[in-house]
C-alpha cells in the first residue's frame, strides 16, 4: 500500500486518504462496489437501460403480457 506523508499533504488531504484506504470505511466500500459494477459485463448503465425503455416505447413493446390469451371470462 502506498504511503502519504504528512509533510506534503494537508491534514484533510491524509484524512480523506485514510478514509478512501480502510475497508471498514463506507467510502472505501463504495468504490469497491462502483469497481465491481463497472467490471461486471451483464451490467447495464443508466444511460444504457434509459435508451432501450425510449426504444422500446417508440416500437409499441409490452414489458409483460400473458403467454395465453385471455377471455372476458377469466377477469
Amino acid at each position: 500500500m502506498k504511503k502519504v506523508s504528512g509533510k506534503t499533504h494537508t491534514k484533510e488531504q491524509l484524512d480523506a486518504w485514510a478514509n478512501q484506504n480502510n475497508p471498514n470505511n463506507r467510502a472505501y466500500n463504495a468504490n469497491a462496489n462502483n469497481h465491481a459494477n463497472q467490471l461486471n459485463p451483464n451490467r447495464k448503465t443508466h444511460q444504457q437501460k434509459h435508451n432501450a425503455q425510449r426504444r422500446y416505447e417508440k416500437m409499441g413493446y409490452v414489458e409483460w403480457a400473458p403467454d395465453y390469451p385471455m377471455d372476458s371470462e377469466d377477469w
